[in-house]
């Protein structure tokens, strides 16, 4: 859960207050002009993406604009999909493809992401879906040679790439990576195959309910037809209050907040859980978590030690619950099977530390 405090200050107020004045105004399907304007140049400026406004399209966040995408694509189709997605993953990602009843098909990542390599040992695939400037959870940002990898491996084989955007504006060295589709070509004959999503729900509250999908020529058309067919989830009051914050600056400033108090609380993670013998503190670079590897300990150990911090009133995720394949290949030595994911946004994140680390003291030691 991300850090909300301070969000409410007198630019909020006033956004929202000028949108409730307009409560009656009505956005087509696609989403607010004013606010796919404004989206249009957040993407630019802090992500690195050139796209027109017309190739935004308002969302409810990231998981509806892939059931938007998916639903799509498999109309398209006409049938289900065979769907890519990262191992160790997001699991809500994967349980909307299941649950819009395409086929999930888990490849492996290393400390780059998504092998693309490995695309080519799996039956053809219709959809990539790829955290490409946060892998998650394992934190890593993808490089350049294999985001243009694997867009040409998508081009070679009819294959839609989904980037789910996450975490993509909180690093806390150096800019932010810019997008996967800032590498895709938009037009013509050579029409983009890169479809992001983003979501405010991190730099902003997950109560907001709102996000993107920035989306290539030539789905576009079938996209605003299902949006049609199925309305705008997100309220217009909403999306006006959000285009007037983003048009006040606002959003630019609290996301450089959050990345200087993320990167603190980072630090103080790393002081409290380093120098532990059975576990390790993977190195974060952005984002909202850490991932602790438990060494030397199996699924049984993991599952103790995530019982046992519920226990002391510390909630984590075991590693494992990542895994959309517990028993499949693992294509780099150094990603941990069994671990703890942890969270960064708690106001009580120093005292969950202190009550973290003596269950860490001997995490790995029953496995031996």
């Amino acid at each position: 859960q991300p850090d909300v405090s301070g969000i409410v200050d007198p630019t909020w107020r006033a956004a929202w207050r000028e949108a409730a004045a307009g409560a009656g105004a009505q956005h087509p399907p696609q989403g607010s002009p004013a606010l796919r304007a404004a989206l249009a140049e957040h993407v630019r400026v802090a992500r690195g993406t050139a796209v027109d406004p017309d190739a935004v399209v308002v969302t409810a966040g990231v998981r509806e604009g892939l059931q938007l995408v998916l639903t799509t694509l498999s109309r398209r189709a006409g049938r289900p999909l065979r769907v890519v997605v990262e191992d160790p993953g997001y699991p809500a990602l994967r349980r909307v493809v299941a649950a819009l009843g395409h086929e999930v098909r888990p490849v492996p990542v290393d400390g780059d992401g998504l092998s693309v390599e490995l695309l080519d040992h799996e039956p053809a695939a219709d959809v990539v879906l790829v955290t490409p400037g946060h892998q998650y959870p394992l934190g890593g940002a993808m490089p350049v040679a294999r985001r243009l990898a694997l867009v040409g491996w998508a081009r070679a084989h009819g294959a839609v790439v989904v980037e789910d955007d996450y975490d993509g504006e909180l690093r806390f060295t150096g800019e932010p990576v810019p997008a996967l589709a800032a590498l895709d070509r938009r037009g013509g004959e050579d029409d983009g195959v890169v479809v992001t999503l983003g979501s405010f729900a991190k730099v902003l509250a997950p109560g907001i309910g709102i996000g993107h999908a920035l989306v290539p020529d030539g789905l576009r058309p079938d996209v605003l037809a299902l949006r049609g067919d199925l309305g705008s989830p997100v309220p217009a009051t909403v999306q006006d209050a959000l285009a007037q914050y983003l048009d006040a600056g606002a959003l630019r400033r609290r996301t450089g907040r959050m990345r200087r108090r993320y990167r603190a609380r980072r630090d103080l993670a790393v002081a409290a859980l380093s120098d532990l013998p059975e576990a390790r503190l993977r190195p974060m670079d952005g984002g909202l978590h850490g991932v602790v590897e438990l060494l030397g300990a199996d699924a049984e150990r993991e599952h103790a030690v995530v019982d046992a911090a519920a226990r002391a009133g510390v909630l984590v995720a075991g590693m494992g619950d990542y895994w959309a394949d517990p028993g499949g290949l693992v294509v780099s030595a150094d990603l941990p099977r069994h671990g703890l994911v942890i969270g960064l946004g708690s106001p009580h994140l120093e005292r969950g530390l202190r009550r973290l680390r003596p269950l860490l003291a001997g995490a790995g030691s029953s496995a031996r």
